[in-house]
């Protein structure tokens, strides 16, 4: 008789199966997406050669496959292992604002929380909320029936003007809150909004973080609780708890917001450069990075001839057409066929200013993608 965690890796590795059957490349937008994801890595952890790049894009995507497993097994939670000190709260402790990351099954935090009988508020963005909300909603109350639980669920819709005060009501009324801290595609910086974000450094750049954690951990007095999610190699999934942010009562809120948020991204980085193919916020994180200023790592050269440089740009296809995307600046340039193989082919040209015009050569120089 198979045990459960047989049964679970079987499933996890009926999963892997059907993965393996797409060929990615063939699917709709891959290398678009590839492009960017390896632009955010290069960015923020320049240390992974991009060689390994879309091995660890293919990681993510299974990771994905695997994070939706969880959400809809009803089980899974009964297999994660806990690491880190005070790890089984409880609902007379208080309440708490646990702060996740899109790392690993991140999913599965919230309904550990609530098999442990407290009271979850779960924030969700707008989008989220409309397109899976009542699913999420439906899992907690099978949840509630299958272990016989009477503690509250409910969600937060980020989206909601009102969203900062409900959160606040809700702490002030002893339930805990489970937030994504690394943001997500609809959270991103908007204009206007500016006075919502601070900035934190995150590996080689600084991002653009939401500051309602730390406002609402000050004017409530309650602690914020960093757990970082991952996946082992033996597909054990981890919830590793780390030492809780505890608000100075009479601090400054600005400075404590910023140290909160600081602390928050510290506590993430080391769980990221470890499990680095199962972080789902490589594929948004560019929205988040606070602007900057860098030179191009210009390669060397010992002939006048210009190179194209691959290092700041790369060359791919949207909706069939020819793209020239900037890894550095997060831009793209739709260009014609016949200037990609050039670009592709600059060794068999003699002179590309005659094959261009001066004024396009002037251009390509000017934005380096010549050098």
């Amino acid at each position: 008789m198979p045990t459960v965690h047989q049964l679970y890796r079987q499933e996890l590795d009926r999963c892997r199966e059907s993965f393996d059957q797409v060929d990615l490349r063939k699917e709709g937008g891959y290398l678009m997406k590839f492009t960017t994801f390896s632009a955010n890595v290069e960015n923020i952890m320049p240390s992974i050669p991009r060689s390994k790049h879309e091995t660890l894009f293919r990681g993510l995507l299974l990771q994905q496959m695997f994070t939706t497993f969880d959400q809809n097994c009803l089980t899974a939670g009964e297999l994660v292992k806990f690491r880190g000190k005070n790890t089984l709260f409880s609902q007379s402790d208080g309440p708490k604002i646990y702060c996740t990351y899109h790392l690993g099954s991140y999913r599965l935090l919230t309904t550990v929380l609530f098999r442990q009988g407290i009271d979850c508020v779960q924030l969700l963005g707008s989008n989220m909320n409309r397109n899976q909300g009542d699913g999420i909603t439906k899992l907690f109350d099978e949840l509630r029936r299958k272990y016989a639980l009477t503690n509250v669920f409910k969600i937060v819709d980020a989206g909601s003007p009102s969203a900062g005060l409900t959160m606040l009501r809700e702490l002030k009324a002893g339930r805990s809150l489970v937030v994504y801290v690394d943001g997500s595609h609809e959270t991103a910086p908007e204009p206007g909004e500016e006075d919502k974000f601070l900035s934190v450094r995150f590996g080689d750049r600084h991002v653009l973080t939401r500051k309602g954690v730390g406002y609402l951990s000050h004017a409530a007095g309650v602690s914020i609780v960093p757990v970082v999610s991952y996946r082992q190699s033996d597909m054990t999934n981890v919830l590793h708890y780390q030492k809780p942010i505890i608000p100075i009562v009479r601090s400054d809120r600005e400075i404590y917001c910023q140290e909160a948020m600081q602390q928050l991204y510290d506590a993430f980085w080391p769980f990221l450069k470890r499990y680095p193919e199962q972080w789902e916020g490589w594929n948004y994180i560019h929205s988040f990075l606070e602007p900057e200023k860098r030179s191009a790592n210009v390669l060397k050269r010992e002939t006048s001839r210009p190179v194209f440089n691959e290092v700041r740009y790369s060359l791919c296809d949207l909706q069939q057409a020819p793209i020239l995307f900037d890894r550095q600046l997060y831009q793209t340039y739709e260009i014609t066929e016949d200037l990609r193989d050039l670009l592709l082919n600059l060794n068999t040209v003699e002179s590309v200013e005659e094959v261009v015009g001066q004024e396009v050569f002037g251009e390509l120089l000017e934005m380096e993608v010549l050098h």
